[in-house]
């Protein structure tokens, strides 16, 4: 595992960092779903929902939006290419899976967390996947589209902070309009690419060494408004904590590949974990909610389990399982690789 940046095979860079964040939020995703699989309501329950769904989808369009900062500097039929091969990448395996699903869904409706039937069929082409986990493909693939026809270097700041007021609006309004609400984070993300990019270019590899103070206070902030969002329920909170969140889930990323000053390090067996499944996110991604529903009907409708086990069963077999499965299976046959994980190479 190389501590700074990876080199792929199609000579792109990756910041072994940034893999590490990805893998903490896919963990997060999976905890999420598996704990509204069985639809129990606790107090304790409800407070790690919130916890988990303060941050981590911001997370996840930031980290897209790092990885996308070369639209920045594209001519006109690089645009093209890039808008093609993330419609590739993106909705092949959102229509495919959700095709696939529609059967599933409505012999189980009854029993699903959310009821499914013909009429919701044609709402795949808007974004409501029968695999209810998919819009994130949906939506990144509008944001990115929208991105690459208009943003550039110039204009870049002015449309982000532009995206800022939206996304506050769409918060405060509790508007579920998300391509609106998450623009402001994958552009945010562009902004983290190119601070990464100048510390590099200054000889510095941890562009997020040093800042402890910083890093306790965003802790102490984010509890505070966390709190403050269970309390209240006023939405536009979660832009705090997701600000919050993606900075300390960047920061702690960072402290396993470098020492507070900033140094190279080991890595450790947490490391090598997080950089497994952020390498694995979208096979995760695209293959736990099927692996949950069928688990849920096993040992929840079936066997009754209790809830803490069944909970803990589901999560860890839908975060471990598409591992083995899709590198054992999925990446070895090419069919399946292109129609599930929407990989052409």
């Amino acid at each position: 595992m190389n501590r700074t940046v990876d080199k792929v095979q199609d000579g792109k860079k990756r910041y072994t960092e940034v893999d590490i964040a990805r893998g903490v939020g896919i963990l997060f995703v999976v905890l999420g779903h598996a704990i509204k699989q069985t639809q129990v309501s606790a107090g304790w329950i409800r407070v790690l929902t919130y916890i988990i769904y303060s941050f981590h989808m911001p997370l996840f369009f930031c980290l897209s939006g790092f990885v996308s900062s070369r639209i920045l500097t594209m001519d006109r039929k690089q645009r093209q290419h890039f808008i093609a091969d993330r419609a590739w990448r993106l909705l092949v395996p959102y229509f495919v899976i959700g095709l696939l699903y529609i059967p599933v869904k409505l012999k189980f409706s009854a029993s699903a967390v959310k009821p499914f039937t013909t009429a919701d069929i044609p709402k795949l082409l808007i974004g409501q996947n029968p695999n209810v986990s998919l819009w994130f493909l949906f939506v990144l693939f509008i944001i990115e589209a929208a991105c690459a026809l208009v943003l550039n270097t110039y204009n870049f700041r002015s449309v982000w902070y532009g995206s800022f007021f939206l996304s506050v609006a769409i918060y405060w309004l509790n508007l579920d309009v998300r391509t609106l609400k998450y623009l402001f984070f994958f552009l945010a993300g562009i902004w983290v690419r190119l601070k990464f990019e100048d510390c590099r270019k200054d000889g510095i590899e941890d562009a997020m060494g040093g800042q402890v103070l910083l890093a306790f206070l965003a802790l102490v902030t984010y509890i505070a408004a966390v709190v403050f969002l269970y309390r209240t329920t006023i939405t536009v909170t979660m832009m705090l904590t997701s600000l919050c969140g993606i900075y300390l889930v960047m920061w702690g990323s960072s402290r396993l590949v470098y020492n507070i000053d900033g140094e190279p390090i080991e890595p450790g067996k947490i490391a090598s974990m997080f950089l497994r499944l952020g390498l694995y996110s979208m096979d995760i991604y695209i293959l736990h909610e099927p692996i949950m529903t069928v688990l849920k009907l096993v040992l929840w409708n079936r066997l009754g389990l209790n809830y803490v086990l069944c909970t803990l069963t589901i999560f860890l077999v839908a975060l471990c399982l598409p591992i083995p499965l899709s590198k054992g299976i999925i990446r070895k046959i090419k069919p399946l690789r292109m129609l599930l994980l929407g990989e052409r190479r």
